[in-house]
């Protein structure tokens, strides 16, 4: 068959987590099927980036995205639709479904969904379920004018969201949970979880020689595109409510653009953008914490640090999608005072930093390689051949 795969950000490796997912999704359609894709870019840069899948796909096509920024008062359309609604890519998704005989459109992220069409199989994946999102931050506002706004914006946002829920022919989740919330407001709709996979043979552990970790200290890594705002969020929390709490040791903060604004002591460092993240990983020295605070979907940075084998700390919606018992594959904390808790047992014990990533390895092996997974993204596009 032949698939579109309509997408809000490039889908490129090391640059974000989404871009990941994007990427493996397409490679393994690419195996069975024809994929074109067409993209929205932000940059030359961007479009450069998109070389990686023209590799594997009949056709890619970048297109520069040019948001929509005038006012429009009183509007049940939220933003992200105006900010995603170029005139280009109607014009390209028309053309593409025409000169391709298309038989599958698939829309990466809920602004995308204004792509659909109604003479096509349609797939609409959520990589997170933004109305849950817009009810955390309304839920969290204290200032009365700044909470009736974050109140409209839920309403427009969730208003949006299950109506093109429901227009879906597919809908497919990254956890068990957004796929039961959408549920709970369109049970008509065919919704189903699948995870975000790793390369578990790209990822795999790099354990420095006993003599030489012997001689290291152990050092905190935080990984984020600071784009999003739940990294922002994670960041200041561990600049400014951690590592105070430990001045000898290094944390370590990756991501662009880098948030040097939060400043921190001598202890903190701003690496920036890392192009290559497997070599920040460094069993079982590396501590990878991912203080998240909000946000829903599954992280791709935790994937990549469970599967080098890392101990992590991170919190209840850090650990979303992932079978975690605290003190096993991972532990959780919530507080600066149970951050520290965590921290200072892994600290001073390698042994603990050695069980703990080794658990977290054993969990990605046996669930969450893209072997395993990739039979149920090849299922959903299947489905088109049965239903159509």
């Amino acid at each position: 068959m032949n698939v579109l795969v309509v997408t809000a950000y490039p889908p490129v490796l090391h640059r974000h987590g989404g871009g990941v997912r994007m990427y493996h999704n397409i490679r393994i359609l690419s195996e069975k099927h024809g994929v074109h894709v067409l993209s929205f870019v932000g940059s030359d840069e961007e479009q450069d980036m998109l070389a990686s899948v023209r590799r594997i796909c009949e056709s890619v096509r970048g297109i520069r995205r040019i948001p929509d920024f005038r006012p429009h008062w009183l509007s049940t359309t939220p933003f992200m639709v105006r900010e995603f609604s170029t005139p280009e890519m109607h014009r390209e998704v028309d053309g593409t479904l025409r000169a391709n005989k298309i038989d599958v459109l698939q829309c990466e992220y809920l602004q995308m969904a204004q792509f659909r069409r109604d003479c096509v199989f349609s797939v609409l994946t959520a990589h997170e379920a933004q109305s849950k999102n817009a009810h955390a931050a309304f839920e969290g506002e204290t200032d009365p004018v700044e909470k009736l706004r974050l109140f409209y914006r839920w309403m427009q946002i969730l208003r949006y969201e299950v109506a093109q829920v429901r227009k879906f022919d597919r809908v497919v989740t990254m956890t068990k949970d957004d796929a039961e919330y959408f549920i709970s407001y369109a049970p008509e709709a065919n919704v189903r979880a699948i995870p975000i996979g790793v390369d578990s043979e790209e990822f795999r552990p790099e354990t420095l020689p006993a003599a030489e970790a012997a001689k290291c200290s152990a050092s905190i890594l935080f990984v984020g595109n600071f784009l999003h705002t739940p990294n922002v969020e994670a960041a200041e929390f561990l600049v400014r409510h951690v590592a105070p709490r430990f001045p000898d040791v290094r944390f370590v903060i990756v991501g662009s653009p880098a948030p040097q604004a939060l400043g921190g002591g001598s202890n903190v460092e701003y690496s920036g953008y890392v192009p290559e993240t497997r070599s920040l990983y460094r069993s079982p020295q590396t501590i990878f914490v991912a203080p998240l605070f909000s946000g829903t979907g599954q992280r791709v940075k935790l994937l990549e640090a469970f599967a080098m084998a890392c101990p992590v700390v991170t919190t209840k919606i850090g650990a979303m999608g992932f079978p975690i018992q605290s003190g096993e594959q991972a532990f959780l904390a919530e507080t600066p005072v149970e951050y520290e808790r965590a921290l200072r047992r892994l600290i001073a014990d390698s042994e603990l930093r050695r069980r703990v990533g080794q658990s977290a390895r054993r969990m990605i092996l046996e669930r969450f390689t893209w072997n395993r997974i990739g039979g149920e993204l090849l299922d959903v596009v299947a489905e088109a051949a049965v239903s159509h």
